[in-house]
């Protein structure tokens, strides 16, 4: 009987979960539209994932609102430092992310270690198209961005292309 008064003292003082972490998700398989996000490693070897390859490493949900959508979403996909983890990209200083338009921008260590960064393959439980910002996007959740000393507008890359090491 004591066992059950700690646990539940230990639940009950534990509160709720914290804003702005991602839940992990089982996602049932769905047909993407056509896109790649290509990973280049240190030694220059380079990996494509398409929507569906990303979505084999665990994946996690974000409900959160962005720059361009208002009302909360719920966002589906992978963290950016299991994908630099899986590519040998985590230690490095930053990255830099090119997008289909060609946007670029480098990501320092800081903001991947600080913030999770959702590499975003849907959105409200579909696919995620070009013209709704996808159909590969970062995210991160609004509150945990808000109180990032480190990460900025800048890091919300939509149409994501291309990750490469920057040293």
């Amino acid at each position: 009987m004591r066992r059950i008064g700690i646990v539940a003292l230990a639940l009950a003082l534990s509160g709720p979960a914290i804003a702005g972490q991602p839940e992990p998700v089982n996602l049932a398989p769905l047909t993407h539209s056509k896109a790649e996000l290509v990973v280049v490693a240190p030694d220059g070897s380079q990996k494509a994932y398409s929507p569906s390859e990303i979505e084999l490493f665990p994946t996690f949900r974000i409900e959160t609102k962005t720059p361009w959508r208002e009302v909360p979403a719920q966002f589906d996909g992978i963290l950016l430092r299991d994908l630099l983890e899986a590519n040998g990209l985590a230690e490095l200083p930053a990255i830099r992310v090119l997008a289909e338009n060609d946007y670029a921008v480098t990501i320092e260590r800081e903001v991947w270690e600080s913030v999770d960064i959702l590499v975003a393959t849907r959105v409200n439980d579909k696919p995620h198209s070009r013209r709704a910002r996808g159909p590969i996007q970062f995210i991160i959740d609004r509150d945990a961005f808000e109180a990032s000393e480190y990460a900025g507008d800048s890091h919300l890359v939509w149409m994501a292309a291309r990750i490469e090491p920057v040293e």
